[in-house]
């Protein structure tokens, strides 16, 4: 009986263990919803207190007075056109390194892996030397080629590990029935790698749309803002305005987390597929 009465508490523990880290993480997210609904002198007064009163002139604010709608835009942009570039360009890379199989290709993939573990701030001033001399900074151009130069490493092992993979037979079927390599690779390739490419897209989005750093480095004060860029205004030099900037906060996160909710199970199922047959 003795080791019944441990196996009950040992699953008490964990359930305990799970509520505590669970509460940890939504604590922040719901300090930020609740003060959402607050005027500035209620957060002030009490940032941990229930609204007296739902407060929704934050939100009027939000969409009328400041440039949400044109930064919501602009992040929108940026994310979709780094999100299919990063996606195409890793599926061709993915796929080149997993058939090509020799001493060359390994290299390459090994390169490409050790990027990961140099840190962005060893390399962030040589990065924006570079991007300066080549005139990208101050566009979004410039802002989309650097989004996807750094979001490769991890798109391309993804691709590769999924591509390694798949059946030589249907590409070999492919080039008898005459299919060129292009056509091979747009028609029979991409459709079988779509599991991976949808996590690859979503992993990427995620990162795009909250990412600030690179934004502020690359694209600086040009307009129109990513909503990122678009929340430090929110900062002043003697006072915050702290009910603008959670409800900016709240109603831009909201459709990256509808997105990742529709997307999730693509995440688990391509990365699950890549780490199988990688």
């Amino acid at each position: 009986m003795n080791w019944k009465i441990g196996k009950k508490l040992l699953y008490a523990v964990k359930v305990i263990l799970i509520w505590i880290f669970a509460a940890i993480f939504f604590a922040p997210l719901l300090l930020v919803i609740v003060n959402s609904f607050k005027s500035k002198g209620e957060i002030m007064t009490s940032a941990i207190s229930l609204p007296k009163s739902f407060y929704l002139n934050n939100f009027v604010t939000i969409v009328t007075e400041s440039n949400f709608v044109s930064s919501f835009l602009t992040s929108l942009m940026v994310v979709t056109i780094t999100t299919t570039l990063t996606v195409l360009v890793a599926a061709m890379a993915g796929y080149s390194l997993a058939k090509w199989k020799n001493k060359v290709a390994g290299f390459l993939m090994t390169m490409i892996m050790c990027t990961l573990f140099v840190p962005f701030q060893v390399y962030m001033v040589a990065m924006i030397v570079v991007v300066k001399d080549l005139g990208l900074t101050g566009n979004l151009f410039g802002l989309i080629m650097v989004y996807v130069a750094l979001g490769m490493p991890v798109p391309i092992f993804l691709c590769r590990s999924y591509a390694v993979g798949m059946p030589k037979e249907i590409e070999e079927a492919a080039i008898i029935d005459g299919c060129s390599n292009w056509s091979m690779f747009f028609r029979i390739v991409l459709p079988l790698m779509k599991p991976i490419l949808a996590t690859v897209a979503v992993l990427n989005a995620l990162w795009v749309w909250g990412e600030f750093l690179v934004a502020f480095l690359v694209y600086g004060n040009a307009k129109p803002m990513t909503l990122p860029l678009s929340q430090r205004y929110f900062y002043g030099t003697y006072s915050n305005q702290w009910n603008l900037i959670l409800t900016n906060f709240l109603v831009s996160s909201i459709p990256v987390i509808l997105f990742y909710i529709v997307m999730q199970k693509h995440i688990v199922k391509g990365i699950t597929a890549g780490a199988v047959k990688g």
